[in-house]
Order: structure tokens, then C-alpha cells, then sequence
């Protein structure tokens, strides 16, 4: 069901009231509207660390015409805390903020608002609250979007950054991704087999659409203090078909194998929608023969080669971990932190590969989760230690103009970190956890 809510918004001029629709649930929403004015705030550190940042919201952008961007977002309620403010409803207090922006460092606002979500959930079943937000961006330029999640009852806070690409018709964010069984968007770009989905476009044209196929199998990242340019992507698939909107501007597709799949409608430009297909079970890391390739990270060539070349991968892994810790009890605590990170990593930062496999993703699965994160238009800084300490260490990131993923980052990579890495692996091969987090 997809309740219309704009009846219950009592704030805000009525050119500036938001459109606000939710799926599933019917929430009490109140809307505080602002017009273009200066902001001197500092733009927020984000961070990834589990215990200071408890709320884990998925946000999407869609653009449904010209005028209008969709904000959806997905906020898990086994993460908000429930409260019985009219002593018998147990009942969420969340507020949704942003600030729509001309660019990463600008102070001009041109749009804001702040939704409040109750929800009453006496059973305390774990659910998702799913919505959109309509903001109202124009076409034929680019904005930032910096989105606040407040839990009023747990006075917790959660800020991220995000996108509105409006600079061309072509792009993923004038795409609509659906599970076919349901209303709510996907809010990530992978999918597994078999998976019925429903991709919509955002005008109502009956056009092809140019589906371009991927079937590439990408290397680990390199170390960090490792010299040498990276292999340029090869544009040519591995194949090419054809499909077609429908009248009203869908069409159902399964991927049917794995690798990813590149929807155009121009075959000119490279802009378009990306799906991707890791694996059954992605992001999450359930088999074997998942769990063997990170630890390249951390064994020597014949190590992983004798794993990798194992009849029984389960117990040759195992025992690799053993040898590190040694005894079991201890190896399961490492086995489960190691893969807990991988699994985290997916979550993060998977781009047009697994998020284990980025080089945010190499780094995090081995550093653990950054003191600090900040982060601009174009790179991310983490800190490992105190800002400003000359004994903390730092890695800098820089953003990748990529047609498959706006979720790409490259390493400035540098000898000076040899030694550091080098520790850091040492720790992990004598059994315990690099950095606690």
C-alpha cells in the first residue's frame, strides 16, 4: 500500500511543502520547509564505525522528471529505539533532514526539510521503514545532498552525503529498480539469479534499451605502498542483447547469470543503469570458496595456493587460521571479526566490484574502521589515531568518474606505508584483531 500523507503536514509556506509517500506502514510525518539561504556549517565527518553510529539508513535518487528528484530511504527499526511516550504505544521518534546544495563546498541552500517518522510497533516485529521524499531539484545541473538521521528517543545521529545527477536524461539515477514483488526500490545495485526485477525509466517511451554484459573476473587490490598504473578498463562486453519499455516506460528483467549488466539507451555515450551479480548470497559471506580469496591479503603465495588448490577448502582454511591463533576458540573470534569486516566492506563500498576487493575495501578489512572519515567533492581522507598527530596514519581516496558506479574510489598509494602494512598483517598472522572495532 502507498499512502499519500501530504494532508497531515501543518509547517512550511505552500510553495515550500514536501511530498511525502511511504510503502508499507502509515507514519506521522511533519515537514519543515526553508527557501535558499547561506549555511555556515561545517560539512559532516562520516564514519563507519558500528558503535557510534548505530543507525545504518539506505538512501536512493531518482529522478522522476525535471523538476522533481525522489528521495527514497529505508531505516531498519531494530536499529531506532521504541518508546511509549503516551504510556501504552510503543512508538519511534526519527526525524529525516537535508539540505539540498549547488556543490560539495557550497553554503547556499536551495532547498531543505525535516521529516518525522512515528511509528507504533507494540510487537516489537523487526520491519523497514520505507518511504520518499520529493526534492525539488531542476534538470541540466548536478547537486549534493547531505541527509541527517536523528533518532529522537536514542539521541543518535547518523549524516551522509549524497547525489542528485541531473546533468543528462541517460544516467542510473533516471532508473527506477524494483523487486517485481514489491513496491519499494532496491537500494543497492546487485542482484542474485533467478531475481524477477522491474526497472523503470522515467518517462513513459517505448524504446529500446541496449543491455551490454559483463563477465570479467577483477584482481585484489594492490598493497598500498605498491608502484605501477592499474589495467584500463576494457569497454567491449562479452556480449550485447536488446530489450524494450514498455508503453508506460518498464520492463522485467532476470539476470541470468553472473557477472553485470549495463542498460542504455544511447549507445553513444556510456552513461546508463548498472546491475550487478556476485553471488547467491551477496553481500553477505556464507561459503568457502568466498571466504579464501581476502586472505591473500594476509598469507604468503604457497599458503594460498595450498588453500586455494585444497580438496577440502573448509578444513585447509581452518586450519590456516588455527596455526595463527593457536586453538580453536581463539581462531573463531579472529574467523568472525575477519569476515564480519569483509562482510561490512561489501555493504560500503562495492562499486563495479565486491566491496572486499576496492581499495576502501582492502584497507578496511585490514585497518578496521577509521578514527575519522572526511570527506569532499572528489576524495575521502580516513585517519587511523588523532587528527593533527604526525603518529596517526592516513590514507586519501580519490573519486573515479565511472559510468557503471558513482561508488568508485582510488588509493594515492606511497611507500611510506609499507612498514605500517606490514605490521598491521603481522598482527592478523599471529591471531588478533588489528584495531578493535
Amino acid at each position: 500500500m502507498q499512502v499519500y500523507l501530504l494532508n497531515l503536514i501543518k509547517a512550511g509556506n505552500r510553495t515550500g511543502m514536501k511530498r511525502i509517500f511511504l510503502y508499507t506502514l502509515i507514519l506521522l510525518v511533519i515537514v519543515s520547509c526553508g527557501t535558499s539561504h547561506k549555511s555556515n556549517r561545517k560539512p559532516p565527518a562520516i564514519t563507519f564505525k558500528k558503535e557510534t553510529s548505530t543507525i545504518h539508513p539506505k538512501f536512493v535518487v531518482f529522478n522522476s522528471n525535471d523538476t522533481i528528484s525522489e528521495l527514497h530511504f529505508k531505516i531498519a527499526s531494530k536499529e531506532l529505539l521504541y518508546t511509549r511516550p503516551d504510556g501504552i504505544n510503543f512508538s519511534s521518534n526519527v526525524i529525516i533532514s537535508y539540505r539540498l546544495l549547488s556543490s560539495y563546498d557550497s553554503k547556499e541552500i536551495l532547498d531543505t526539510a525535516s521529516v518525522r517518522l512515528v511509528d507504533e510497533n507494540n510487537n516489537s516485529a523487526n520491519k523497514y521503514l520505507v518511504g520518499k521524499i520529493d526534492v525539488r531539484a531542476k534538470a541540466h545541473r548536478n547537486y549534493i545532498l547531505r541527509i541527517t538521521v536523528t533518532d529522537l528517543n536514542k539521541n543518535t545521529s547518523v549524516s551522509t552525503v549524497t547525489t542528485i545527477e541531473k546533468d543528462n536524461d541517460l544516467n542510473r539515477q533516471n532508473f527506477m529498480v524494483k523487486l517485481k514483488s514489491s513496491d519499494a526500490p532496491l537500494f543497492c545495485n546487485y542482484s542474485k539469479t533467478g531475481e524477477e526485477l522491474v526497472i523503470k525509466y522515467k518517462a513513459k517511451i517505448a524504446v529500446n534499451v541496449y543491455v551490454n554484459y559483463y563477465n570479467r573476473n577483477f584482481p585484489l587490490a594492490a598493497p598500498p605502498f605498491a608502484t605501477g598504473d592499474p589495467e584500463p578498463f576494457k569497454y567491449k562486453s562479452d556480449s550485447t542483447f536488446v530489450l524494450q519499455l514498455s508503453s508506460d516506460g518498464s520492463l522485467n528483467f532476470t539476470a541470468a547469470k553472473k557477472g553485470f549488466y549495463h542498460f542504455q539507451l544511447d549507445t553513444s555515450k556510456r552513461d546508463g543503469l548498472t546491475l550487478f551479480n556476485f553471488s547467491d548470497y551477496f553481500p553477505e559471506v556464507k561459503k568457502t570458496e568466498d571466504m579464501i580469496p581476502p586472505l591473500r591479503f594476509i598469507t604468503t603465495k604457497q599458503e594460498y595456493d595450498e588453500m586455494s588448490l585444497s580438496a577440502n577448502k573448509k578444513v585447509s582454511m581452518e586450519k590456516f587460521w588455527v596455526n595463527c591463533s593457536g586453538n580453536q576458540d581463539r581462531a573463531r573470534e579472529v574467523i568472525k571479526k575477519f569476515y564480519s569486516r569483509m562482510q561490512d566492506a561489501n555493504n560500503y563500498f562495492t562499486s563495479y566490484l565486491e566491496g572486499w576487493k576496492t581499495d576502501r575495501g582492502m584497507i578496511f578489512l585490514i585497518y578496521g574502521a577509521p578514527n575519522t572519515i572526511y570527506r569532499t567533492a572528489n576524495t575521502e581522507i580516513w585517519t587511523y589515531g588523532e587528527d593533527n598527530n604526525i603518529n596517526s596514519l592516513q590514507y586519501s581516496f580519490t573519486k573515479v568518474a565511472n559510468p557503471f558506479t558513482d561508488n568508485d574510489y582510488v588509493l594515492e598509494r606511497s611507500a611510506v606505508y609499507k612498514q605500517s602494512w606490514y605490521n598491521s598483517v603481522d598482527i592478523w598472522r599471529q591471531g588478533k584483531i588489528y584495531l578493535q572495532d
